[in-house]
Order: structure tokens, then C-alpha cells, then sequence
């Protein structure tokens, strides 16, 4: 099966430290919970030094039958591995709902600026 949609998970200037208030969330352990998830060969995964949005880090970029969803504050790798739960079923399911959790995190960026304003 070919790859479906791609996550990218930030880790620039903002996203991935705690230097400016955002929470630490380590590559490995995100990488691990991917290869857990089992969406190799469905959806790619890569990290990026910067998404934009700075103002909402740890941001999470998915991208599934051509749609794009922005994550803000993805805080916690219980919250990264809801959101790949996700997309596990959102693969077979396109237009699947999103769960609250991450209805709460949702949100639109059309690029360029630092985002929208924090809560």
C-alpha cells in the first residue's frame, strides 16, 4: 500500500524545548511511538526544524487524503500517540471525527507570521 498522508512533528526554534516555555518532547521517543503506531508504508513521518505557527508549539503537522491539520501544544507523548491513533483510524476512514482531545489542539495556519494567539 503507498503512503497515504505524511506527519510532520516541529523541532525548530520553539517546538521541542523548554527554553521558552513549550514542553520537552524527545525525537526518539516520538520516532518510537510512530514505528508502535504501525503506519509505516501508510504515512511518513518526519520531523521539521519549523512549521510557523511559533506561538503554539509543540506543533503537529498531519496531512490525510488530502487535508491539512494543524495540532497546537501536542505537549505530552500520551498526547503525540493519540493523535497517531488518529490517524491510524482516520487511514480507513476518511473524514473520521476528530476526538475531543484533539479537537481542542485543532486549528488553522495558512503560513506565514507567528501563528495564532495563545489561549
Amino acid at each position: 500500500m503507498a503512503d497515504t498522508g505524511l506527519i510532520f512533528a516541529c523541532f525548530g526554534c520553539c517546538c521541542g524545548h523548554t527554553n521558552n516555555g513549550a514542553a520537552r518532547i524527545v525525537r526518539p521517543a516520538t520516532r518510537r511511538a510512530f514505528d508502535a503506531a504501525g503506519l509505516q508504508g501508510r504515512v511518513r513521518f518526519a520531523f521539521s526544524e519549523c512549521l510557523g505557527p511559533c506561538s503554539e508549539a509543540n506543533v503537529v503537522f498531519v496531512y490525510l487524503h488530502q487535508r491539512a491539520l494543524w495540532f497546537k501544544r501536542v505537549n505530552t507523548l500520551d498526547l503525540f500517540e493519540k493523535l497517531l491513533a488518529y490517524v491510524r483510524t482516520a487511514v480507513d476512514a476518511p473524514g473520521a471525527p476528530l476526538p475531543e482531545e484533539l479537537a481542542a489542539r485543532s486549528f488553522s495556519w495558512t503560513g506565514g507570521g507567528l501563528g495564532p494567539a495563545p489561549a
